[in-house]
């Protein structure tokens, strides 16, 4: 297993990725039950909490790779990276999930799992998104999930050629 990296967002950071994920849901009119969710029935509140630690987890990435004046986007969806050109954070609140990359993610893009719940994040791995739609990871719903200890360290993101694109 490969090392996990810890990062603790600071109090500005946690009120940042609240208004952005408060901003993401009332953009799309609060509405968590479309397809390329997993959990659907959420209410405004739960949609909010949640969009609002996957924008943590973005956040904690973003600080990870030392991106100053990080500003995570809203209502770009999967159009854009979540940071630079091609790293989408993919975050879930349970220490052993999975990466899961679902049919709308882009082809080449890449993929980095981050667990935990605000303010503390662990980032666990990363893959291409080419990678994890190999038919091992594959479920029956379309998506793919892929294990952490299938994820490359996060330490060798930036020195793979995923990385002269993103930082």
């Amino acid at each position: 297993m490969h090392q996990i990296i810890k990062v603790i967002l600071d109090y500005s950071q946690e009120v940042q990725a609240h208004r952005v994920g408060l901003d993401r849901v009332a953009s799309i009119n609060a509405v968590s039950d479309h397809p390329n969710r997993a959990v659907r029935n959420l209410n405004f509140h739960e949609y909010v909490s949640e969009m609002s630690e996957s924008v943590g987890a973005e956040i904690a990435v973003a600080e990870y790779f030392g991106l100053k004046n990080f500003v995570p986007t809203n209502n770009t969806y999967k159009r854009e990276a979540d940071i630079g050109a091609q790293i989408e954070v993919k975050w879930t609140k349970y220490t052993d999930g999975s990466l899961i990359i679902g049919k709308t993610d882009r082809i080449n893009d890449v993929g980095v799992l981050v667990v935990g719940r605000s303010p503390v994040y662990y980032i666990c791995g990363w893959i291409p998104i080419i990678m994890a739609r190999k038919g091992k990871y594959h479920k029956q719903d379309g998506s793919h999930w892929v294990g952490q200890a299938d994820l490359f360290p996060i330490k060798d993101l930036r020195r793979s050629v995923y990385g002269s694109s993103n930082f």
